[in-house]
């Protein structure tokens, strides 16, 4: 009789030595489907984002579109905290992308490619400011529904 698979985390596939045969069972391919920004705790429509996430993805990965944001103070995402860490990495087009993010009682003003590490428990919130590219938001959990 056959088991059924056993579901492996984003730390389990990291830490433990798998034969390529067993990595290749757990691959995922999925579409980025359209989500409102809305739909996630903390944040709220903004004219300049088109949200898109990867449903079915054993992580939370969400891609965020901004489009031509003119210069202008957009919180449209409070501080807030996860149990997991989160990756964000923000993108900018060729035009440049201004985002404006809090990480406790730090604010910073990010105008280039960068990669941030958000650890638990650490409140955030990432808005933009002007521009046009791309803001990933990786949690390093199980997926989710939004």
């Amino acid at each position: 009789m056959m088991s059924a698979p056993i579901r492996r985390t984003t730390r389990d596939l990291l830490t433990a030595s798998i034969s390529p045969e067993d990595l290749l069972d757990a691959a995922v391919v999925c579409a980025n489907v359209p989500s409102p920004l809305s739909s996630v705790a903390f944040h709220r429509e903004v004219e300049c984002i088109r949200r898109f996430f990867a449903a079915g993805f054993p992580v939370h990965l969400a891609i965020h579109r901004v489009d031509g944001a003119a210069p202008a103070r957009r919180d449209y995402t409070e501080l807030h905290t996860h149990d997991v860490p989160e990756i964000n990495l923000i993108l900018p087009d060729p035009t440049g992308l201004e985002y404006r993010v809090e990480l406790g009682d730090s604010v910073h003003h990010l105008v280039e490619s960068t990669s941030l590490w958000i650890p638990p428990g650490v409140p955030h919130a990432a808005n933009v400011v002007r521009g046009s590219g791309y803001l990933v938001a990786v949690r390093l959990d199980h997926g989710g529904a939004t």
